[in-house]
């Protein structure tokens, strides 16, 4: 019986799911070690762990790692855990997620720029964080996440599974710290990191129109396909180093992706020379960088993405709001 959706990818599936599996419990040993040199090590190993979490879980998403989506889902259900997205429901990640492809917009259930409008001790406590290059704006809506069950009505029947993940995480988390606290500090700053490089290559990749019409039924697409092409840029670490962009999973082949949602990661590449021979539309990884940098404040008051220099915030597939 075949168990990958395609044939061609088993090693590599293989290969990604070996590496967070194992790469998630081993890192975490490796931040209890009375050396500096590993722990930091470690520290970067369970950051890139929960990366390719995150990406392996957006794999899910598109049902492009096994053939049956029941298996699809029970994995996306693990690598939400691994990866801190398990406080939204798994089909909520997934409705957003590809009506974010069906629609094309950020499908949001809370205006977050619009609540940091409203809240100006919150929104200077965000832009400072920011400044100082921590993600504030993801953990916001994470944060988000959690409290959704408790602030927006349709959402009220999601607050006993909450609430039984809030007690598991806590008892993870605290187990953790009875074990050895450096574990917590470091998983901290793994995940942080962990949400920075999400972020980071969430900003650049389209400039969508927000619509808060994640819980409304689904309505359909006002943009066709050009619209798609034309609002959607890849983002490579590396246009001549290619396996660089494996550090991301070849998320940053993201026209491609697009353009062909259920092709597997590991094919990305080849279809992004096949397609666009010239690398276009790329942008640079020097542009990105400086963009990011330049434009870390401004990113959180634009709502409408028109300006793709500028970037987008947010919208992560991670947080089911």
């Amino acid at each position: 019986m075949q168990l990958f959706r395609y044939g061609d990818g088993a090693v590599q599936n293989s290969f990604a799911l070996v590496y967070v599996f194992a790469g998630y419990p081993l890192s975490i040993i490796g931040l209890a070690q009375n050396s500096s040199i590993i722990f930091v090590l470690s520290l970067l190993f369970l950051a890139h762990a929960l990366i390719i979490a995150a990406y392996l879980l957006h794999e899910c998403m598109h049902q492009t790692l096994f053939k049956h989506s029941k298996y699809n889902e029970w994995l996306g259900l693990g690598l939400a855990w691994i990866c801190g997205a398990c406080y939204s429901d798994y089909r909520t990640l997934k409705t957003k997620h590809l009506r974010h492809h069906a629609n094309r917009i950020d499908s949001l259930s809370i205006d977050v720029q619009a609540l940091l409008k409203a809240k100006p001790a919150l929104y200077k406590l965000v832009a400072f964080l920011e400044w100082c290059y921590i993600p504030a704006i993801e953990l916001l809506t994470h944060i988000l996440s959690i409290l959704a069950p408790f602030i927006l009505p349709q959402r009220k029947q999601q607050r006993p599974r909450l609430l039984l993940i809030l007690l598991l995480r806590i008892l993870f988390f605290t187990a953790l710290a009875t074990w050895n606290w450096q574990i917590l500090a470091g998983y901290a700053i793994a995940y942080l990191l962990c949400l920075r490089v999400l972020g980071f290559m969430d900003a650049f990749q389209h400039r969508y129109e927000v619509k808060i019409d994640l819980d409304e039924a689904k309505n359909a697409p006002e943009f066709d396909r050009d619209y798609e092409e034309s609002h959607t840029w890849s983002n490579l670490l590396s246009d001549k180093h290619h396996w660089l962009n494996l550090l991301v999973l070849n998320f940053c082949y993201h026209n491609v992706h697009h353009h062909r949602p259920g092709e597997p990661w590991y094919r990305l590449p080849r279809l992004h020379a096949e397609r666009y021979p010239d690398n276009q539309p790329n942008l640079s990884l020097r542009q990105q960088l400086n963009d990011f940098h330049r434009y870390r404040l401004q990113r959180l008051g634009v709502s409408d993405h028109d300006e793709i220099n500028v970037g987008a915030a947010g919208v992560s597939f991670l947080a089911g709001v």
